[in-house]
């Protein structure tokens, strides 16, 4: 995995944008006491690092009537690179990750009804080479959902070091 070196004003704009990705780059730049220009030239650098993304993100529970599922898949190791890239291509997959642990990788799902997860289940997951066995959990709520970064360096290192 690739690090990047990022400081304090990279870290407080991020954090700034956690809390309001639509924010006004003048106002993230007064909030953090740097020019907007800084800001916006920054924000450009993380995002080309593939360090920031600013989405937005819709319920498809809400505007859909889709239901989400977590899937947890045992793959086989030669073959985890293929799975995961079959996985980021499948229309119905939301989010995809690769785990340490007792399976191989976690992705979720969205599926119209419980006979549209069954199909995606078992006639796309669980017939890509590689796969060796999968368990699904339907998800009733979601209570929290972000991908926070902690914006302050771990105790031991200094401000500036890679990430």
């Amino acid at each position: 995995m690739t690090q990047h070196s990022i400081d304090d004003l990279d870290r407080a704009i991020i954090r700034e944008l956690e809390a309001d990705g639509r924010r006004a780059l003048r106002e993230v730049a007064r909030t953090v006491g740097t020019s907007e220009a800084t800001v916006r030239a920054r924000v450009k650098r993380l995002r080309e690092l593939n360090l920031l993304r600013i989405i937005a993100f819709a319920d498809p529970r809400e505007i859909g009537g889709l239901d989400l599922a977590l899937v947890a898949i045992k793959v086989e190791p030669a073959r985890h690179a293929d799975v995961v890239a079959a996985l980021v291509a499948m229309e119905d997959t939301s989010y995809v990750s690769t785990l340490l642990g007792e399976t191989d990788i976690s992705c979720e799902i969205q599926s119209r009804d419980n006979q549209h997860l069954w199909e995606i289940l078992h006639q796309q997951i669980a017939t890509i080479a590689g796969v060796v066995s999968l368990t699904s959990q339907p998800i009733l709520a979601v209570h929290k959902l972000g991908y926070q970064h902690p914006v302050t360096p771990a105790p031991g290192t200094a401000a500036g070091t890679d990430i």
